[in-house]
């Protein structure tokens, strides 16, 4: 009787164990981490703007998030993230007739700005991700989904110079602009939505080499501001290295 319970114990010990096994084996836990790229820009680019200069993006723009995946099969999954991201870019260009607020002098004006203009875009979010995920071969996976964004630290600023400003209309009162300046900071939208894609190579059992696109769809301005006649969505993509915390690609 004792070495029928014994055995009895040791056999449920192990069932108990291979199913706890095959329970954690369902959720996945990343940590990932890279570099954000891209740009705010309208789609498509608006007649106003007649000539790009220099375009340069943020230098330290990083991004990291906390990945979770509920495994379906070996094949599909849904993935969750909560994801800090750091946004920007700088831009020189020519405009005409650009329709905008600029302040000079300590005088504001609003009307048609000729000239040159340079915008520097900083903002910070926190993103949320949901998407679904398939292994489409033993080193790679893929995922597609929606996101939404909080943004909590913004700035907007830039300057405008070398042209002129007629108030109200293109055919306003002119005033020359050697050097005027812009803070639209706090007129952004405080939530961005919009698509994500992402592609996973494994390099070891932990490690993956992480490619991810973020396509916004709504507009960084409302439409009732018109410090900016035309609508800006962010599109950025993120380059990075993706750890698994709990389970092995390979």
């Amino acid at each position: 009787m004792k070495h029928k319970l014994i055995i009895g114990t040791l056999i449920l010990c192990c069932f108990s164990a291979g199913l706890l096994r095959a329970q954690q084996s369902t959720w996945e836990y990343k940590i990932n981490a890279g570099a954000n790229l891209g740009g705010t820009s309208p789609l498509p680019l608006p007649e106003e703007i007649r000539e790009i200069e220099t375009f340069s993006p943020q230098i330290l723009a990083p991004h990291v998030a906390l990945e979770v995946t509920r495994r379906l099969t070996g094949k599909w999954g849904v993935s969750a993230q909560i994801a800090l991201d750091y946004k920007g870019f700088s831009v020189d260009d020519r405009v005409k007739n650009l329709y905008t607020e600029i302040e000079m002098s300590d005088e504001k004006y609003t009307g048609s700005f000729t000239g040159k203009n340079n915008t520097r875009i900083h903002n910070s979010y926190i993103t949320v991700p949901l998407a679904a995920t398939c292994r489409i071969a033993k080193r790679w996976e893929i995922q597609a989904g929606v996101y939404v964004a909080y943004l909590y630290s913004s700035s907007f600023k830039g300057t405008a110079s070398d042209g002129y400003i007629r108030q109200g209309s293109p055919i306003g009162e002119k005033t020359n602009v050697e050097q005027a300046s812009f803070d639209f900071s706090d007129k952004q939208n405080p939530f961005d939505y919009g698509l994500t894609g992402a592609g996973e190579w494994a390099l070891s059992t932990r490690f993956a080499l992480r490619g991810q696109i973020a396509w916004g769809l709504n507009p960084l301005f409302s439409s009732n501001f018109t410090g900016v006649p035309f609508k800006m969505y962010n599109i950025y993509g993120t380059l990075g290295l993706s750890y698994r915390v709990n389970t092995c690609w390979l």
